[in-house]
C-alpha cells in the first residue's frame, strides 16, 4: 500500500512543471530522500536475495534451513523493536530460534537497554550471566523506560567521587537473585528496587583499608526495607509521617517533601549514624533524620562516613545571612526543588533533622576534581529568614599560607567554585564583607 501511494505521488509530480512550481530546496530534499528509500530498498533486497540463495543451497544439499542461518543483522532488527514478551516468546519457540537470539540479546538489546535507562558507564552486567539472569537482567533495566535508573546513576556516581566504589559496577547473578520474582521488583518504590540490586558493589572503607560494610538495601518481611546492615535498628522509614513534631511550620510556604513528591524515589528517614570506636550504629526512635529523596538519603550516609570514618575535612566559619540580602539570592536556592542542584553543583541533599531544622547540601565537586567539597545551608526553626552557611571541603591548604589566614585563601579552589553559585552573596560569605 506505501508503495501505491509512492508511485501515484511520483505520477502526479512527473506531469508537473517542477521548474516553475517546486522551490529548490524541496527539490533537493525530495532528491535525498528518493536516495535514502532506495538504499534502504536495496539493503531490503539484498537480504532476501541472500536468504532465497542460502535456502536454496541448503536444499541441495538436503538440509533444512535453521534461523541461526539468517543474517545477524534483520534478527538484531526484530529483537530490538520487540518488547521483551516477544523476545521472550521467540526464545521458547524452538531451540535454534533461542540459539540465534541469544548472543544478540547479550551484546547489542542489554547494552543499548543500559544506555537508554541513563546508566551507561555506570553499571554493567557479567559477562557470564546464565542466559535466563540476562532476559532477567534486560527487564530489570528496561522497567519503567527512558532515564528509569537516573537517581541509581547519580547516586553511584557520589559514592565513586567519595572512593566507595570504581564504575561501572558489575552485577552479578547473585545481585539478581535479590528479587525472586517480577512481583518483588515491583512491590518497592522502584529506587529502593534499584539500589537492591547494585548496592554491595558500594563498599566503606576507612584510611587503612578497613572495611566497614556496604551499603546494601535488605528486604525483610512486608517490605521492611534495612540500609547497612540487616538488623531491626538498621530499617528505614518510607515515606515517613511530615511536617516533623518539633517543626509544625515550615519555613517554607509549601512543604518541598510533599509538594515536589517523586513517588518512584519518596522521602525516606533513618536512624543509622557513625560513631568513633564504634562504627555503624543508630540513635533513638525520634532523634532520626528525614531525607526528601531515598537516592538523597543514600547520598547522605555515603558522605557521612567520609566526614567521620575517613576524615580529612576542613569546614569554614558559619555564616548566618538573612535570605532576602543582594536581591535574595539565598532565598532562591533555598526554595526551588530540593531535587534541583544550583548551576555548578553535581548533586543536591535536602534534609529534616529531628531537632527542627531544615538543611541542604550542594556537592561543589564530581569525580573530575582531585577533592571533595560542598556548601550547606541550614535554617533553625526559630528563626525562618536567617540561614546558616557553612562550607567544608578535602581540598589541602595552599602552600605558604598561615593556617589563621581567611577560609578562602586557604582553599582558592573551593572559594572559586562557591563564588561562582554564592553569586552576589559570596563576599558576605567568604569575604567577611556586611549584608
Amino acid at each position: 500500500m506505501k508503495q501505491a501511494q509512492v508511485n501515484s505521488c511520483i505520477d502526479q509530480l512527473l506531469q508537473m512543471d517542477t521548474a516553475a512550481s517546486m522551490a529548490p530546496l524541496m527539490v533537493a530534499k525530495v532528491s535525498r530522500q528518493f536516495a535514502a528509500v532506495s538504499d534502504l530498498l536495496a539493503e531490503l533486497a539484498e537480504t532476501i536475495n541472500s536468504t532465497i540463495a542460502l535456502t536454496r543451497h541448503r536444499r541441495t544439499q538436503a538440509r533444512r534451513l535453521h534461523m541461526t542461518d539468517i543474517p545477524a543483522n534483520p534478527m538484531s532488527i526484530i529483537i530490538a523493536l520487540s518488547d521483551l514478551t516477544a523476545v521472550a516468546h521467540l526464545k521458547s519457540t524452538a531451540r535454534p530460534i533461542r540459539n540465534a537470539l541469544r548472543p544478540i540479546v547479550r551484546r547489542l538489546r542489554l547494552p543499548k537497554a543500559i544506555e537508554r535507562a541513563g546508566v551507561g558507564g555506570v553499571v554493567q552486567f557479567d559477562d557470564q550471566l546464565s542466559h535466563g539472569d540476562v532476559m532477567k537482567a534486560m527487564w530489570v533495566v528496561e522497567e519503567e523506560g527512558e532515564g528509569a535508573w537516573r537517581e541509581v546513576s547519580d547516586t553511584l556516581r557520589v559514592a565513586e567521587h567519595c572512593g566507595n566504589c570504581q564504575l561501572p559496577v558489575t552485577v552479578g547473578a547473585a545481585d539478581l537473585q535479590t528479587h525472586a520474582t517480577k512481583a518483588d521488583f515491583l512491590a518497592l518504590p522502584r529506587f529502593c528496587a534499584q539500589w537492591m540490586v547494585v548496592g554491595r558493589n558500594v563498599a566503606f572503607r576507612r584510611p587503612t583499608g578497613q572495611q566497614d560494610g556496604t551499603l546494601e538495601l535488605f528486604r525483610h518481611n512486608n517490605n521492611e526495607i534495612r540500609a547497612i546492615r540487616n538488623q531491626p535498628n538498621f530499617a528505614i522509614t518510607i515515606k515517613p509521617p511530615l511536617p516533623l513534631p518539633n517543626r509544625p511550620v515550615h519555613p517554607f510556604s509549601q512543604h518541598p517533601f510533599t509538594h515536589h513528591a517523586k513517588p518512584h524515589d519518596p522521602p525516606a528517614s533513618n536512624r543509622i549514624v557513625w560513631q568513633s570506636g564504634v562504627g555503624w550504629a543508630t540513635v533513638g526512635v525520634n532523634n532520626g533524620t528525614v531525607d526528601v529523596l531515598a537516592s538523597s538519603m543514600l547520598k547522605h550516609l555515603i558522605l557521612h562516613h567520609r566526614v567521620r570514618a575517613v576524615g580529612g575535612f576542613t569546614d569554614s566559619p558559619t555564616v548566618v545571612v538573612d535570605r532576602r540580602v543582594r536581591g535574595g539570592h539565598v532565598d532562591r536556592i533555598m526554595t526551588r526543588s530540593p531535587h534541583t542542584p544550583t548551576d555548578g553543583c553535581s548533586s543536591v541533599l535536602t534534609w529534616e533533622r529531628a531537632d527542627g531544622v531544615c538543611g541542604q547540601a550542594h556537592l561543589l565537586t564530581s569525580s573530575n576534581d582531585q577533592f571533595i567539597a560542598w556548601i550547606s545551608f541550614d535554617i533553625s526553626p526559630n528563626n525562618n529568614q536567617s540561614v546558616e552557611v557553612t562550607i567544608c571541603t578535602f581540598e589541602a591548604p595552599a602552600t605558604g599560607v598561615p593556617h589563621d589566614a581567611p577560609f578562602a585563601q586557604r582553599f582558592p579552589r573551593t572559594a572559586a567554585k562557591v563564588r561562582r553559585i554564592l553569586g552576589p552573596t559570596a563576599a558576605i560569605i567568604l569575604d567577611g564583607q556586611a549584608p
